[in-house]
């Protein structure tokens, strides 16, 4: 096994602009967050969870999943970048040296085509800094973000950014729901 022990940062803010309460839009009988948090604890390497919302409602899924919960600050809302997100957690908890790699998973990415442990193994292998995923138009999809602890604990965007293909359902609207509701519940 590979020297790795991970965070896992689930920002699941509330205030999607073009799909309203997306993160809690249900696929089957469960929401886009759980869905989520699911493929996380999938994971051998990660060591923690967390989900940053400022959501009662996210609150609640959480305790349901024994996940921590981040009180995410007002200034972190909109359209913060995430990885000042992933700063606020890891500063906030204080991790120590023991955390090799924080992981960053969108909610609004349920049907991700890889699992994290894949994700993780490519990401050390090929001695990546940073790491997103992208689809086959090689766009960044925002599914999934490794960064090696080190640049987030220091606060230090890393020169050295990988991309790994994973083609899931960048979720936006109600027909990008259909789509990534159709692969999950398909297969």
């Amino acid at each position: 096994m590979l020297e790795c022990n991970s965070i896992v940062i689930v920002p699941c803010k509330m205030d999607s602009k073009r799909l309203p309460n997306k993160n809690l839009s249900l696929i089957g009988d469960k929401t886009l967050l759980e869905h989520t948090i699911l493929y996380a604890q999938q994971s051998k390497y990660s060591k923690h969870i967390i989900v940053s919302t400022e959501s009662d409602d996210v609150k609640e899924i959480c305790k349901k999943y024994n996940v921590m919960i981040h009180d995410r600050p007002k200034h972190l809302l909109g359209d913060a970048d995430t990885v000042d997100v992933y700063v606020n957690v890891f500063k906030q908890y204080r991790f120590g040296r023991g955390i090799t790699h924080v992981v960053g998973l969108q909610p609004d990415n349920p049907d991700r085509q890889k699992t994290l442990d894949e994700i993780l193994e490519y990401f050390i292998t090929k001695k990546y800094d940073d790491l997103v995923t992208v689809g086959t138009d090689g766009t960044r999809n925002g599914s999934v973000r490794v960064i090696k602890s080190e640049f987030v604990r220091e606060d230090n965007v890393s020169r050295r950014v990988g991309t790994i293909l994973d083609d899931c359902t960048n979720i936006h609207t109600e027909d990008d729901l259909k789509i990534a509701t159709e692969r999950l519940l398909n297969d």
